[in-house]
């Protein structure tokens, strides 16, 4: 189920893992129930909220977000951090907790255990990905003086992180950080964010700097002649 080729983003992800619990393979080989406890905790969980970029800029918004409850306002740059460190907190712990059950059948069991609980690996680096994008993210707008592009680089940031949220919204949902009526908020404010950005869609584009002659290749004139095709059938049909 986990074959992978190089360059797979599950290759790097597994590599993140494995920097994350730091050295698994060998460590756990040799700890008993206790040392296993005590590697997690201080190998993985202490690095878990580790700020990548304004450690300050961070840690104030976070401190200054809103708390839990339908009032919290979605585009509030705290509570989002917040909300992402917390998923990633509660992934991490979660993974450690996993891998110090299994380990108490012995060494050998625990790398077994390691391997099996592929999916939690993979799902913590991921989380961790996502913080770590969306605290450098906020860490540039800070630093970006043209207030007009700063705006502009405000509404993509909310467009990243709640389509992450509305993306993940059954986990928020089940581990009771979002409400049903908060999760219904963050889907339509995607959709808002999605309308409010479309009349800066070329700009976003342009900024990527692609070539004429990439935004020419057949790749990309095969995917708008099949998205005509698909639009000519749909009509059709009606």
């Amino acid at each position: 189920m986990f074959t992978t080729f190089e360059g797979d983003n599950t290759v790097l992800l597994q590599l993140l893992a494995k920097a994350l619990l730091t050295d698994y393979r060998d460590a756990f080989g040799d700890l008993d129930t206790a040392g296993m406890v005590r590697f997690a905790a201080g190998q993985v969980l202490e690095g878990v909220i580790e700020r990548t970029a304004a450690r300050s800029l961070i840690e104030r918004l976070v401190s200054a977000a809103p708390g839990r409850g339908d009032a919290e306002e979605l585009r509030d740059r705290g509570w989002q951090l917040r909300l992402l460190e917390d998923r990633e907190e509660h992934t991490v712990a979660g993974l450690a907790r996993r891998l110090r059950r299994a380990g108490k059948a012995g060494g050998g069991a625990a790398f077994a255990a390691f391997n099996d609980a592929q999916e939690h690996v993979l799902r913590a680096a991921r989380v961790h990905v996502d913080r770590v994008v969306l605290e450098a993210f906020v860490a540039a707008i800070d630093r970006c003086a043209d207030t007009e592009a700063r705006g502009l680089l405000d509404k993509v940031c909310d467009l990243y992180v709640l389509s992450l949220v509305e993306e993940d919204r059954a986990w928020f949902l089940e581990h009771e950080r979002l409400s049903g009526t908060r999760a219904k908020a963050v889907v339509k404010a995607v959709d808002a964010l999605c309308e409010e950005l479309r009349p800066h869609a070329r700009t976003l584009v342009d900024a990527f700097g692609l070539p004429d002659e990439w935004l020419a290749a057949p790749i990309a004139l095969g995917a708008e002649e099949e998205r005509q095709e698909t639009q000519m059938g749909a009509l059709s049909d009606s």
